[in-house]
């Protein structure tokens, strides 16, 4: 997309598809807030947000496949530095971050779970349901968890996958991004890395 009219588009056209707020700030790779201005424009002052469109890596598996060897070369470093453990399970964050979180779970013999995150059920003023594990891969329970996704936009995301873990008595160790859009250190003690790091200059 290049230019607001056209997310404004986009985002209008999936609101009336059905999804929620949460889930165009996903397919979108934005903030709810700046979801939420794209479908109404009724905030008083416009979100400030980094559009990533990343599909020229999310429509190629060979591309794909080299960005998660990035990311284990990532975690491995932080790993022999002593700055993260090694994990039992690679937690990927649905939708985006799956892909990744698969492959990185084969690269560096892990087993995989899916995380499916809150904020695709949000939608503003209305309670939102919890982050929860899907049944049908591993358990956390007592394993050293690595969350992976593809964008940080605020970290909100990273610090309920973080919770859920915690609630379910697994020891979240780290946490991996494509694009890190809020230069994330850590959240809630846990470390954060990326391969891409984004600054707005003003």
């Amino acid at each position: 997309m290049k230019n607001i009219d056209e997310l404004i588009e986009r985002a209008k056209e999936l609101k009336e598809r059905g999804f929620t707020t949460g889930e165009i700030a996903d397919e979108l790779n934005i903030s709810r807030e700046t979801a939420l201005w794209l479908i109404t424009q009724d905030l008083e002052k416009k979100p400030r947000d980094i559009y990533v469109d990343w599909r020229s890596i999310g429509t190629n598996p060979k591309v794909l496949k080299y960005i998660a060897l990035g990311m284990v070369h990532l975690v491995e470093t932080s790993i022999e530095k002593g700055e993260m453990e090694s994990p039992d399970v690679i937690a990927g964050i649905a939708v985006s971050g799956l892909p990744i979180a698969t492959l990185m779970a084969e690269e560096m013999e892990t087993e995989l779970a899916v995380i499916r995150p809150k904020k695709h059920f949000w939608e503003p003023n209305k309670k939102s349901l919890s982050s929860f594990l899907l049944s049908n891969f591993s358990r956390v329970e007592k394993k050293k968890v690595l969350i992976v996704d593809d964008i940080a936009t605020s970290g909100k995301t990273i610090r309920d996958a973080i919770e859920l873990l915690e609630n379910l008595r697994a020891k979240p160790i780290g946490a991996v991004v494509v694009v890190d859009k809020k230069n994330l250190k850590q959240i809630k003690g846990v470390p954060v890395i990326s391969l891409i790091k984004v600054s707005i200059v003003e």
